[in-house]
């Protein structure tokens, strides 16, 4: 009878060990990653400062390649900066079309401000323990910032330069290339572990701000738009 009670004993410890091994390893395969991270992006004639948060998981690669979402705070601050017409009815382009440049018009404002609070799309690819590439987009928020005053400048209808109050467009929305509304921001970079903790990462920014004036003009538009590509470098902190 003792015999029996310490092989049932020796059985379970065994079986308990496994299943604790099992446990482990799936939740290494399927660990979750989740980070804070600060950003400064400089542009031609600007730069911006970013702060998100993300929360990312293992889907494919052999738990290689990251699939999440997250928050993303921009602001960004322009000088001297040329807006042009934003909404794709009227520029006419896309992806795989030109814009009409016969379409284009002009908001010249001197001291663009906006600030974005996007809900946006993060994907990983993990190389290493340490390093990785990384990718994320804004899909949909809002946005604020102070008013500012406009010129205006129409090379469709030969309009002469005109004043008007521009403010930023409140509303974004990911649509893709001229179909985009509001600012959004987009990040591509390469991220070192520095340790368990904090890691480091450089790359590109790609970011839309825009404006909406209080009067239309040419081809009933009042929404301006600038595009921005730079170089971007953040840091992160792991959670």
């Amino acid at each position: 009878m003792s015999f029996i009670f310490i092989l049932v004993l020796v059985l379970f410890s065994n079986y308990s060990h496994a299943q604790d091994n099992t446990e482990i390893k799936q939740t290494n395969l399927n660990q979750i990653y989740s980070d804070f991270n600060l950003s400064v992006g400089v542009y031609q004639d600007g730069f911006s400062g970013a702060f998100a948060y993300s929360r990312l998981y293992p889907v494919a690669f052999k738990k290689r390649f990251y699939v999440g979402y997250g928050v993303h705070f921009t602001s960004y601050f322009g000088k001297d900066g040329d807006y042009v017409t934003a909404p794709a009815d009227v520029s006419e382009g896309n992806f795989f079309k030109p814009q009409n440049e016969e379409k284009l018009d002009t908001l010249f404002l001197p001291n663009a401000q906006t600030n974005s609070l996007n809900a946006s799309i993060f994907l990983m690819y993990k190389f290493s323990k340490k390093f990785s590439v990384g990718f994320n987009i804004d899909a949909i928020g809002f946005s604020f910032g102070k008013d500012q005053e406009s010129v205006f400048y129409s090379y469709s209808e030969n309009i002469s330069a005109t004043t008007s109050n521009a403010s930023v467009t409140n509303f974004n929305l990911l649509l893709t290339g001229d179909y985009d509304i509001g600012s959004l921001n987009s990040e591509i970079y390469a991220h070192y572990d520095l340790n368990d903790k904090i890691g480091l990462h450089a790359g590109a920014s790609f970011l839309f701000s825009e404006y909406t004036t209080d009067k239309k003009f040419a081809f009933d538009n009042d929404r301006f738009r600038k595009k921005s590509l730079g170089l971007m470098l953040g840091v992160a902190y792991k959670l």
